[in-house]
């Protein structure tokens, strides 16, 4: 057991400087799974009094005092924390790619409510080490917004970028934060970039309030335990406790193996010290004493974790009391009052077109509302200007919904809004005015690159992260037809992609965001007509960042349309003796060969 003591010269030493990616990829960052540490280090020199500091270390020393002085009057509450979760996306439809599915954000909340209440009968509850407690903390799904709307506590961002590293992170989270002293915030996105192997991480308590809350990996955000078969997760690390772990730094826990062997470690007196990270489950000794790999402090892999100690308990508690007390009072589980007339809508999928400045927008109406809705006026637009109007009818009970198909909207090629707003609802006032409103963000794409080929070929030679890059060949209705990586390094690989008439995308993707050429070794990708068509190259290149996509219309013509378009006929046949060839004069061929 750890006698806690504490000097502020070891919190120096404790906390890494956040590493700047510019000259080398990931240094020392090969076995890092959770990036609080380095992280929070960054935050302290302009949070001064945040966890981390010897003026936050007195602060809560004394509330576990407190603590420690009342445990015995049966004074202890459970304490539920509303929490909304944010999804940050890319348009992709709900429950693909990073705009993960209801069900697996749920899925998320649950067993952090297993593990924080040491829920018999679930993993959570196992107590493998002998030493785990009800930490007497729960989390809702938020059940209003911080104006005072109904919620389901999933907010789904639309941020028109494929994937987030640790700055976008920062910037989405100052964009979309909910009252960080009445909610927990949590992020969920595709981590690129100086994030790409991270799993997630947290912001000590006492931290600046606009990045305030916790961020995972979309593929480590749930547990696979709940799959309805739309999740996407990572084992060994698909249970949930990237959250469990990252909501633990939140409330106030560092790691059980922060300082290694030295005091005064992670100022809990009952987890062993332990030299460094622990991966895998197999037990280890160290410190001279036996690691206490169970506690979800530590980076064992998910299906070992089930510990949070007394100790552990004892400083959550004392957070809660203080840096974080606000969460304690808020009434954010608490729906608010009912109202007879209350419509509500969301943008749900953009559905832009692959060849074309077209986009046709699925969206959802709500009905929060305690009288049945049967019409309301949905107006949208693109960028503000040119607002159409479409009635909706139907009837939709309290809490209801009805997903609407707009029509097809023709824009210009780039970037734009996509507004749309809600009102008159049973044709009167909408009571709630703060759910109206709903805007997305979508990028149109232009007018695709035209080839005549029954087949394309696609050379690629990776640079010296060869794992980084992957690809994706894509049909009109999104289909993937051929995919690839990730690869070996400095190794070149060749694909053809059988086509036909339609339109077609290819991505090139690098997730660390610093393309295939040319710092780290000269990479290059090339995609061409078949040798038939002339080898004619459509695109080449290997300078991008996160991502390339090219847009190829194919309108091969064979004998076949070629008859077809010229009205040129044979007849009769079959034949023994004449054959009559029919066409139009305007379409006569230059000569005619007769096959048998």
């Amino acid at each position: 057991m750890k006698k806690t003591t504490f000097k502020n010269i070891l919190y120096l030493a404790l906390f890494l400087p956040l590493i700047i990616f510019a000259q080398e990829k990931s240094a020392g960052l090969e076995n890092t799974k959770c990036l609080s540490d380095q992280y929070n280090s960054q935050l302290l020199s302009s949070n001064p009094n945040m966890m981390g500091s010897e003026s936050f270390q007195r602060m809560i020393d004394t509330k576990i005092e407190q603590i420690k002085s009342q445990r015995n009057s049966n004074q202890m509450v459970v304490i539920t924390i509303p929490t909304v979760v944010h999804v940050l996306h890319n348009g992709e439809p709900i429950g693909t790619g990073a705009n993960i599915s209801d069900a697996q954000v749920i899925s998320q909340i649950t067993v952090m409510n297993e593990d924080f209440r040491r829920m018999l009968g679930t993993p959570g509850g196992a107590n493998t080490s002998g030493f785990a407690v009800d930490v007497e903390v729960e989390f809702c799904l938020a059940q209003r917004t911080p104006d005072g709307c109904p919620t389901s506590g999933i907010n789904r961002v639309n941020i028109c970028q494929d994937g987030t590293d640790s700055a976008a992170v920062d910037y989405w989270k100052a964009q979309t934060s909910w009252n960080p002293s009445s909610y927990m915030n949590m992020w969920s996105s595709k981590y690129v970039g100086d994030l790409d192997g991270i799993l997630g991480f947290a912001q000590f308590p006492g931290g600046t309030p606009a990045t305030d809350g916790v961020s995972a990996g979309h593929t480590f955000f749930g547990s696979s335990d709940y799959d309805d078969g739309s999740f996407q997760t990572s084992p060994p690390y698909d249970k949930g406790r990237t959250m469990t772990h990252e909501v633990g730094h939140y409330l106030g826990l560092y790691h059980t193996f922060q300082g290694g062997c030295t005091a005064p470690g992670d100022q809990i007196d009952d987890t062993p010290y332990a030299a460094a990270p622990n991966f895998g489950c197999s037990p280890n000794t160290s410190c001279g004493t036996a690691d206490m790999i169970q506690n979800y402090m530590d980076y064992t892999d998910d299906t070992c974790m089930d510990t949070f100690t007394a100790g552990q308990k004892t400083r959550v508690t004392a957070v809660l009391s203080s840096s974080r007390a606000g969460l304690a009072t808020s009434n954010g589980c608490t729906p608010p009052a009912p109202v007879s007339n209350d419509g509500s809508s969301l943008i749900e999928t953009l559905n832009i077109e692959t060849c074309g400045p077209q986009f046709t927008p699925d969206i959802r109406v709500f009905n929060y509302g305690t009288s049945i809705m049967t019409s309301a006026t949905i107006t949208y637009d693109v960028d503000g200007a040119g607002a159409q109007i479409y009635n909706w009818t139907g009837s939709l009970t309290e809490g209801q919904s009805d997903l609407v198909t707009l029509p097809t909207i023709t824009s210009t090629v780039g970037s734009h809004d996509f507004n749309i707003a809600i009102s008159n609802p049973n044709g009167t006032t909408d009571t709630r005015a703060c759910n109206n409103n709903a805007t997305a963000c979508l990028t149109l794409n232009s007018t695709p690159t035209t080839v005549d080929a029954n087949s394309l070929e696609f050379t690629l030679t990776t640079d010296d992260y060869g794992s980084e890059t992957t690809w994706e060949f894509k049909d009109s209705s999104g289909t993937l037809l051929y995919s690839g990586g990730p690869y070996a390094n400095n190794t070149t690989y060749n694909q053809v992609f059988n086509i036909s008439n339609d339109c077609f995308s290819f991505t090139i993707n690098d997730s660390y965001g610093d393309g295939i050429c040319c710092s780290f070794g000269t990479g290059s990708y090339e995609l061409k007509t078949d040798a038939a068509a002339g080898g004619t190259v459509i695109v080449s290149g290997g300078d991008f960042t996160n991502s390339e996509t090219t847009i190829i219309s194919v309108n091969y013509l064979g004998v076949e349309d070629y008859f077809i378009n010229s009205e040129i006929s044979l007849y009769p046949n079959p034949t023994s003796d004449f054959l009559n060839i029919r066409a139009d004069e305007s379409n006569l061929p230059d000569g005619y060969k007769i096959y048998n």
